[in-house]
């Protein structure tokens, strides 16, 4: 686990159980993570064990930052007040991508896994470096986004009962099962999504000419290629060319497929309003 430090805003607490606090004010902050501890020095200490997150960015209303400012939402259990508290956090986007990843690799990092290669079960184990979700067991297998093509929850048969594994297609033909306690799972899962979503964002998006993020963010739309054709007038020629620049980094698989979430889509459009 990395150690990160940064200055943030946070309303804690933003909501106990059921209850949601719309109206509270920001406190300033600064906010360390190490040793599966978040601490948030304020008006107030804020201490928050990893091991008892209960949930990450769950959906519940949340207040409008504006500007640049991201939102981190945190769902704890508290041992003194013997119920769940939300701990609202905001920073800049990029400061926020990085504390979610780190947070949520350190909740599953280490954790026992299942995992299924063709018909057969292995025991293994999670760790996470370097933007890669790492599988360690019989095998090890290195799952960086650039391999990933696709992610899907679903029930499967194991022994004699149905369980729910995350499905993993990577390398063109290649796909693997994982099986994760139920909470653990949930973690997993946001983690795989942030790591590809960071992946296609920063190290893709970036790096494309203005006419590639156009037709990227028209695709990712649900728009087909000849309408993407007649709007940027671009002949079928030219499509292919930029067809096969998106093909080299897998992009049009994982939209199709995988789809970006929103907050992706966000950063393509922004991307492509700067070109």
């Amino acid at each position: 686990m990395n150690e990160i430090y940064g200055e943030v805003e946070y309303i804690h607490p933003y909501g106990r159980g059921f209850m949601i606090y719309t109206d509270k004010p920001w406190e300033k902050g600064t906010i360390k993570l190490s040793n599966g501890l978040m601490m948030i020095s304020g008006r107030e200490i804020i201490r928050v064990p990893l091991s008892r997150i209960m949930s990450i960015d769950k959906s519940i209303k949340l207040p409008n930052t504006g500007g640049e400012r991201a939102l981190l939402l945190i769902e704890y259990f508290d041992i003194a007040e013997k119920a769940n508290v939300y701990l609202l956090i905001s920073a800049s986007e990029s400061f926020i991508r990085k504390l979610r990843i780190e947070v949520l690799s350190a909740i599953v990092s280490s954790e026992k896994v299942m995992y299924r290669i063709g018909e057969k079960w292995y025991p293994g184990r999670i760790s996470y470096q370097a933007g890669t979700v790492i599988i360690t067991g019989e095998h090890s297998i290195a799952l960086h986004p650039s391999r990933i093509l696709k992610i899907e929850r679903k029930k499967i048969e194991y022994g004699f009962r149905k369980v729910g594994v995350i499905l993993i297609k990577y390398d063109e033909n290649k796909e693997l099962a994982l099986f994760i306690a139920p909470l653990k799972r949930m973690f997993l899962w946001q983690l795989l999504y942030q790591v590809i979503e960071d992946y296609i964002n920063t190290n893709v998006v970036e790096e494309m000419r203005g006419v590639d993020r156009l037709v990227l963010n028209l695709i990712a739309d649900g728009w087909k290629y000849e309408d993407i054709m007649a709007k940027l007038e671009i002949s079928a020629e030219e499509m292919e060319r930029i067809v096969n620049r998106l093909a080299k980094y897998n992009l049009i698989k994982r939209i199709i497929i995988l789809e970006l979430t929103e907050r992706g889509k966000k950063v393509i459009r922004t991307l492509t309003d700067e070109s």
